[in-house]
């Protein structure tokens, strides 16, 4: 795990890509490489979780010819690393990345979907004089790029690309985080700036300076696909396997446990094959919110920790808290990014690498690859109480657009395309949404949380329902079979017997925060600082007059999603006085 950037140009670039590298030593802080060849510029940052003392980058082939970059963790390296062996080649470490530069040789750029993995990959081919960039097919970690007729530069972040070049703002971008609380992909808060697609391969020319991209992720997903007769067996055993994958390492390794049963299931199994498992939970002091309802769980984490025997770590968190980390929550979001649970993610990372834990697993994913929200099985009725003209089928959706006309300058904001524009069709089938949250709201949302929150402590977070062979196993499934009995029912039958009954029986509860309530309350003075005239979102002209007292009155609406809106314009302010 580390962080990797890099540049391709017609002059020196050394000076900046140190500055890009040390813009992300957090990522890394076990040691820093660089390589550079005929206007290539490569470096990266290392987290050593494998081999400990080996891993120094680049990974090279035999003759030095492919030169390869690597941020994160490919769970299945010993499978490959035993067929490569049958052709001669010798291996010095176990590390996992050693192997990337001869599964290219040996198969080219098809050999990266037959990866299990979390990754970003820099690859440059000394003979073709070629650039690769790589990233897994759930999107968890993240690779961006720039491009112009003089140069093409690389980076696991955002910031450090502004070392290249001084960006623009992007307003589409700005317009739809009002909405999402996150920047969907493949653009950035920056015009310049764009996300390489999850699932796809890169492949830039050094001799003319084009590019051009290819997807791979259904071809992986091929490969992992099986037939199944009874699918609570084929849940426990691919489930199963995903986890126990996911405990590579030579360092400790714990968990996320919010006692709901996705978090349960994971930390159950991990811990039957890890002696003094450590597992990590947050208990909000104030317990109540008019939205959330009591959002305090830690009675439930206790109680699974109690049954499966881990240590368990659980913090006590206010919304004075919270409050101390906003500063620090922006800076590691890299671009605005307005999970408020990220906060507890970071707290917790933190507290996990006090206690010398370098990898935390997480259950995310499990909600949206085996039914877990409780709109899912609305969707098969068009219930009028979850569907307006304004908002879509779904529940990850919070201003609406006639609110971020409100709010928003029209100077600002010309020319821009609504929101609305991401979502399936209306009329599109149940599954259809449930496919918009796996390949939206979970990898732009939810991975970004993980991976940016839990980097930013140097911790490596893995997301054990995210494999391969859960997606593919879960692609197949029809949404009759999906909810047949309910939401999730498959995680509950398959893990039934290693949990106790009052995780099996709750109802799902997300590792939440009373957002509304400290909006009103502890951090309202944040809001009218943000909507002030001096504030930085006045200052870019982004607010449109009267956004003070439309969104004041918005909040104390009592509508259940307004605090998050707040939220998001606090946020957004924030990052923009960093950014000044």
């Amino acid at each position: 795990m580390c962080s990797i950037c890099g540049i391709y140009g017609r002059r020196d670039y050394t000076l900046e890509l140190k500055k890009m590298i040390a813009a992300m030593d957090f990522r890394g802080p076990d040691g820093c490489f660089t390589y550079t060849h005929r206007g290539f510029y490569g470096g990266s940052n290392r987290l050593s979780i494998n081999d400990l003392e080996c891993g120094k980058q680049p990974f090279k082939n035999a003759d030095g010819s492919i030169i390869i970059f690597f941020n994160g963790e490919i769970y299945n390296y010993k499978s490959l690393k035993k067929e490569l062996q049958k052709d001669g080649i010798g291996f010095f470490s176990h590390c996992d990345g050693e192997i990337l530069p001869f599964v290219y040789q040996k198969y080219g750029i098809e050999g990266f979907k037959l990866l299990d993995g979390m990754f970003g990959i820099a690859l440059y081919d000394k003979n073709l004089h070629k650039i690769f960039l790589v990233r897994d097919i759930a999107g968890e970690k993240p690779l961006y790029y720039l491009y112009n007729q003089e140069i093409f530069a690389y980076s696991t972040l955002i910031t450090p690309l502004c070392e290249i070049l001084k960006p623009t703002l992007n307003p589409q971008a700005i317009w739809d985080f009002l909405t999402f609380g996150f920047i969907p992909e493949p653009q950035s808060i920056y015009q310049e700036i764009v996300s390489l697609p999850k699932g796809s391969i890169l492949e830039f020319d050094c001799h003319d300076l084009t590019l051009k991209i290819k997807d791979f992720k259904e071809d992986c997903l091929k490969i992992y696909q099986v037939s199944y007769e009874n699918p609570i067996l084929a849940t426990k055993e691919i489930v199963s396997k995903s986890v126990r994958d996911r405990l590579l390492g030579d360092v400790k390794i714990g968990a996320f446990l919010s006692g709901g049963l996705d978090s349960s299931i994971v930390s159950a199994l991990a811990c039957k094959d890890i002696a003094n498992f450590y597992t990590f939970s947050i208990a909000f002091c104030e317990g109540y919110d008019p939205h959330s309802a009591f959002v305090n769980e830690s009675a439930f984490s206790q109680l699974v920790a109690g049954h499966i025997g881990s240590k368990h770590y659980e913090l006590a968190i206010s919304a004075k808290d919270f409050g101390k980390e906003l500063e620090s929550f922006v800076k590691s979001s890299d671009q605005p990014f307005g999970a408020i649970s990220g906060i507890g993610i970071k707290l917790l990372a933190r507290v996990a690498r006090a206690f010398g834990v370098k990898v935390l697993l997480s259950g995310d994913g499990a909600d949206e690859n085996f039914g877990g929200y409780a709109w899912y099985p609305k969707l098969a009725f068009n219930n009028p109480q979850s569907i307006t003209s304004q908002k879509p089928k779904g529940w990850h959706y919070y201003a609406f657009e006639e609110e971020k006309r409100a709010l928003f300058s029209k100077d600002f904001f010309a020319n821009i395309q609504s929101s609305l524009q991401y979502f399936p069709n209306p009329n599109a089938s149940p599954l259809a949404f449930i496919t918009f949250d796996r390949e939206f709201y979970l990898p732009y949302e939810m991975m970004v949380k993980l991976d940016r929150m839990c980097m930013s402590e140097s911790i490596e977070g893995r997301a054990c329902f995210l494999s391969p062979a859960i997606l593919a196993f879960t692609q197949g499934l029809g949404y009759e079979t999906l909810l047949l009995r309910g939401e999730k029912w498959l995680l509950k039958e398959a893990f039934k017997e290693i949990l106790p009954k009052e995780i099996l029986n709750r109802d799902k509860h997300g590792f939440n925060a009373p957002i509304d309530y400290w909006m009103k309350k502890d951090w309202l003075w944040l809001l009218e600082e943000a909507l002030s005239a001096k504030s930085a979102l006045s200052r870019y002209g982004i607010l449109e007059q009267g956004a003070r007292e439309f969104m004041l009155n918005l909040l104390f609406s009592s509508q259940a999603r307004v605090g998050n809106i707040a939220f998001y314009l606090v946020v957004l302010n924030l990052w923009l006085e960093n950014l000044s």
